[in-house]
């Protein structure tokens, strides 16, 4: 299956003002151990206010067959809250701003929680999150929250290292995040009110900003440039000061001259 063809198991998505629509990217340069940890660490969360879970597949070179078999391993939505799309789209333009629109307006909403296959969930990442925002009055619920960020198996300048930790050692899946900081090889991302992987909003609010801008393609600004735009239109970004996340450690291709370029001509000044 190709294209985005999302589909649902049973039936339709029940929103109300406070319900959340769970938005995951599995995305080429993942495999399917990273897949399995994140989506593990997902279904620890509190779903009590979740009315949809929506999957995609940006173009990873695994079959459908080999995804269902890691998504069916941990069954924790109820029927009809999964939907999913497997998009084999080769087109080397589609990558982050791409996968997060595509994988947000289809969300049911009106809150969006997004993450994707490289990150590992705090199991009350959710929850904490949610709080943050709609534990305020309804004037002041104008927001996008995340938490810190435990990067694994990176150098500070977020160049790629050789060394790959086995993470089940720490009994992180019992455990939970307590576990994962113990990994020797990784280092505090507290920066995430600019730049953030895990994330909790309104999707009116992605719409206000006007979406991620799909002509930066380069990793490095993709996010922060969107960020920005959020709070241009008076979106209040802030994170918990607690690791909500951890960053699975993966090879990717960084070309910060690329996405500076990309930025200066399609920034659009935001």
């Amino acid at each position: 299956m190709s294209g985005q063809q999302w589909k649902d198991v049973v039936g339709p998505v029940e929103v109300t003002p406070g319900s959340v629509s769970i938005c995951f990217v599995f995305f080429r340069g993942m495999n399917l151990e990273h897949l399995d940890a994140a989506w593990y660490s997902l279904s620890k969360q509190d779903l009590a206010h979740v009315n949809a879970v929506y999957f995609l597949d940006n173009n990873t070179t695994y079959s459908v067959k080999e995804i269902s078999t890691v998504l069916w391993r941990y069954p924790f939505w109820k029927p009809g809250q999964l939907f999913s799309t497997y998009d084999k789209h080769d087109n080397p333009l589609r990558t982050q701003s791409w996968s997060v629109n595509t994988v947000c307006q289809q969300a049911a909403g009106p809150w969006v929680f997004f993450t994707r296959a490289d990150y590992i969930l705090a199991f009350d990442a959710l929850a904490r999150m949610r709080a943050e925002i709609l534990d305020r009055p309804t004037w002041d619920q104008r927001r996008f929250v995340s938490g810190w960020c435990w990067q694994m198996a990176y150098d500070r300048e977020a160049k790629n290292i050789d060394a790959n930790i086995d993470i089940e050692q720490y009994g992180w899946r019992e455990r939970g995040m307590p576990a994962l900081l113990e990994h020797p090889y990784a280092f505090r991302f507290h920066e995430t009110d600019q730049d953030a992987g895990v994330w909790f909003t309104a999707k009116d609010y992605l719409a206000e900003a006007g979406w991620m801008n799909e002509k930066l393609t380069s990793w490095g600004y993709q996010q922060s440039t969107f960020q920005r735009a959020l709070r241009n239109n008076g979106i209040t970004c802030s994170a918990l000061p607690d690791y909500l996340f951890a960053h699975q450690h993966h090879y990717a291709v960084r070309d910060f001259d690329k996405a500076r370029r990309e930025y200066e001509q399609f920034g659009e000044g935001r």
